[in-house]
């Protein structure tokens, strides 16, 4: 049971879990978020909203929210891959849960896990990086106008997530497009000298 098979299963459902975390930050879970600033009282900014926290008040949970002139507008609406990629690894988890809870070796799932699981990573990697580019310029700005602000939690829950899923995707796909032996030799082959 505890095989090769299961150990990625395991690692894809905790990448899931890292993904959902960050899709349902500020304004959801409160206290994680990508940017915090102390402007207007204290503004924190997530992947579907910003919420202030001196009145409590937050954005209505969208995708692609407007912070003028600090966020740039159109990005916001990129950070849609966190969910993405939560479900393209959940698509990947559900290829294989046959292979994970079978005896029997079975060839297709892997190969439908290691497009899922790769896809995946670039939709994790993808919004990571706009993610840091977004917030980065963002935290500059409100530098530039005097108030402090800072990297919160959800930036290092979505790097652990796109890294965990980097592994998956390398190891699923070595294991599917090399054959999973990496020079040993094949059981079936027999060889007489």
């Amino acid at each position: 049971m505890c095989g090769p098979a299961f150990l990625m299963f395991m690692a894809t459902l905790a990448a899931i879990v890292l993904l959902a975390v960050v899709t349902f930050s500020t304004p959801f879970i409160r206290g994680l978020y990508f940017l915090r600033s102390d402007f207007a009282g204290g503004t924190t900014f997530g992947v579907l909203g910003f919420c202030n926290d001196l009145t409590g008040t937050c954005t209505g949970k969208q995708l692609g929210y407007h912070h003028e002139p600090q966020l740039i507008n159109p990005l916001t609406t990129v950070l849609v891959l966190y969910p993405v990629a939560a479900g393209l690894a959940l698509l990947g988890l559900l290829t294989l849960i046959p292979v994970a809870f079978s005896r029997r070796d079975r060839g297709l799932p892997f190969v439908l896990f290691a497009l899922l699981s790769t896809f995946a990573f670039l939709a994790a990697a993808g919004a990571f990086g706009v993610t840091m580019y977004l917030f980065t310029v963002a935290r500059d700005r409100f530098h530039a106008e005097g108030f402090s602000a800072s990297y919160g939690p959800s930036v290092w829950i979505a790097l652990s997530a796109t890294a965990v899923m980097l592994i998956i995707a390398l190891n699923a796909g070595c294991g599917t497009c090399i054959g999973g032996r990496l020079g040993r030799q094949a059981r079936h082959l027999v060889y007489t000298y």
